[in-house]
This record gives C-alpha cells, sequence and structure tokens, in this order.
C-alpha cells in the first residue's frame, strides 16, 4: 500500500514540476507588449470647475412681490416652522429663537441669548435682517451662511418668500414700511409722461363711489371673514388685536373705539380726517401705504370690487348708515 502511495505522490510532483518548466518557456516564447491605453474609455463625470461651483444667478427682487404680498399667507407658509421657533411677543426660544421683531433686528445677536452658529455670526456681522437678507436666508439658509446650524433647506417659490417676510414684518410693535405697489390710477399718467404725454394705457379703473353703487353687502360681508380673527363686528362687540368695527364708516380715524390704543402713525396721519369711502378705499388697498408704521397686519385687498362691496358692509353695520352713492342712469 505504501509503495502505491508513492506512486501517486511521484505523479503528482512530476506534473507540477511540468507545469511550472512549461510556464517558464511560455513567458520567454511570448512577451506582450502593455496597452498604453484602455481599448474602450469609460466616460466619466467632468471635474466640477469654479464657475460650477459658484452659486446660482442672483435672486428675483423681493421688493415688488412685497407690495402684494399677503401676511396671511405668510403666517400659514410658517406653521411648519412652529417645530422650532415661537412667534408671540416674549415666548421662549426653542430649537431656534423666538421671531417676534426679526425684520430690522441685528443678524445672529440677542434673541434673548439664543445661541447662535459661528457661521451666521461672522456672516451677519454688522448686519441687518434687511428683507433682501431674509429672502436670500430663507431662499437657502446654508447658501446664506455655509455651516449654520438651520436645518430648513429654504423654500424656492418667490412669491411665499414675501408672503413669510410680510407675516414676519407684522410681527412688530413698529413694522417696517414695506414697498408698495403703484396705484393703478397712477400707471395711465406714468405711461402718459414716459411718452412725451401720449398715453395709450387703458382708461382709469372706476371711481369707489362707482362701484360702490354697484356693491354687494352680502359680498363684503364675506370677504371680512378673515377680519374676525382680529376684530369683532356687532354693536358693543368688544375690541380684540383690532378695534370693534361697528360704525366705523364716518367715525373719526384712530380715535374713540371704545379706548383702543391705536398707533402712533395712524393716529398722526388720521388727525382732523373722518373714515371717508375714500379713506376707507386707500386703507383697505394697503394700510402700510396709507399710514406708514401702523400696526395693522392685514397686507391690503388689490381688488377695487372687493374693497367697494367690504365698504358697503361696513357702511351697514350703523345706527345711521351713510348714504352710498347711486347708480347713474344709462343714456341709452
Amino acid at each position: 500500500m505504501s509503495f502505491e502511495m508513492n506512486k501517486i505522490a511521484g505523479a503528482i510532483l512530476a506534473a507540477m514540476i511540468v507545469a511550472f518548466v512549461s510556464g517558464i518557456i511560455a513567458s520567454n516564447l511570448v512577451n506582450p507588449t502593455p496597452l498604453k491605453k484602455n481599448a474602450y474609455e469609460v466616460a466619466a463625470a467632468p471635474e466640477a470647475t469654479s464657475a460650477n461651483q459658484q452659486a446660482p444667478a442672483g435672486l428675483q427682487p423681493i421688493e415688488p412681490l412685497l407690495a402684494s404680498a399677503s401676511v396671511q399667507s405668510g403666517e400659514s407658509h410658517t406653521s411648519v416652522c412652529k417645530a422650532c421657533h415661537t412667534f408671540n411677543k416674549g415666548e421662549p426660544n426653542k430649537i431656534g429663537p423666538n421671531l417676534y421683531g426679526i425684520v430690522g433686528a441685528p443678524i445672529a445677536e440677542d434673541r434673548n441669548g439664543f445661541a447662535f452658529s459661528d457661521a451666521l455670526k461672522a456672516k451677519g456681522k454688522g448686519q441687518k435682517w434687511t428683507v433682501d437678507n431674509l429672502n436670500d436666508w430663507i431662499d437657502d439658509p446654508q447658501h446664506f451662511a455655509s455651516g449654520t446650524k438651520m436645518t430648513f433647506a429654504g423654500d424656492p417659490k418667490a412669491k411665499d418668500r414675501a408672503d413669510i417676510i410680510a407675516y414676519l414684518n407684522s410681527l412688530s410693535d413698529h413694522p417696517q414700511p414695506l414697498p408698495t405697489a403703484v396705484p393703478e390710477s397712477a400707471k395711465p399718467a406714468a405711461a402718459a409722461s414716459a411718452s412725451g404725454g401720449q398715453s395709450n394705457a387703458s382708461p382709469s379703473p372706476p371711481s369707489i363711489d362707482k362701484l360702490l353703487a354697484s356693491a354687494n353687502v352680502d359680498t363684503g360681508k364675506a370677504h371680512t371673514a378673515v377680519c374676525q380673527a382680529c376684530h369683532t363686528f356687532n354693536k358693543g362687540g368688544p375690541n380684540k388685536i383690532g378695534p370693534n368695527l361697528y360704525g366705523v364708516v364716518g367715525s373719526a380715524i384712530a380715535e374713540g373705539r371704545n379706548g383702543f390704543a391705536f398707533s402712533d402713525a395712524l393716529k398722526a396721519k388720521g388727525k382732523g380726517q373722518t373714515w371717508t369711502f375714500e379713506n376707507l378705499d386707500e386703507w383697505l388697498t394697503n394700510p402700510q401705504h396709507f399710514a406708514s408704521g401702523t400696526k395693522m397686519t392685514f397686507a391690503g385687498d388689490a381688488k377695487a370690487q372687493d374693497r367697494a362691496d367690504i365698504i358697503a358692509y361696513l357702511n351697514s353695520l350703523s345706527d345711521h348708515p351713510q348714504p352710498l352713492p347711486k347708480a347713474q342712469p344709462s343714456s341709452k
């Protein structure tokens, strides 16, 4: 048995020797030349250049959008922010700082001792939260201050950002004056001036008196549904964030209203005046334009017919409603 095992082991050893010797001979007979480059090139993504690494083109200017921004829409957009921030005056900081009075405030300072990131403190040194800085921040916090602790990815919609900024601006003892839209009635005149007095613009929109002649009280009441969060409308109703509005048409501006604390801005603007149809129309169009610095958070209603309907409804809330203009009979 041992002899047979020796024969097998010898055969295996002999085979290994033959294979080894054959490899040496083959390598001397065939001497391949290495390829200088791959026979098939695999396309790779180009490396990012400095141009590719730059930020996208500048943001759309926010001022024109702020002229028509909606405070109510802005408040709605910030509902997701309440997990990290508080918005009311005097409320504590959370994961992020309290945001009351943020517009116009220094960047990354105070906020009741909030621990801001070094990145935001470095970026904001000597700066304030202007509407432009807020626009850049809300669009992309990490682009504004790379390394900030802010986890919000940003809002790419410029209109949303304008609404949010308008809402944040309303959260203040002294709101900043926001840009205002050019009144419709002024546009034809501006166009005529630019063309040397020759205006091709459409005729001016109807005056508030003409619109009041066909105004709908019920429609106006429906438009004021959102106002009920801040105002009462029934006779004897209490003041809330804003004053009770029963009998407001024809009353003195920023006076009475059961001792309501009107802003200095509105008291100065309205001194010696009453809430005429024209004053109410201008106020409802843009409160900040009517009395810059007013505490009123409503951004305004750009639709003239809506304003006429609201004024007609407010006029109905009175022991002695004012006579509304009547429609002129057709000349046909």
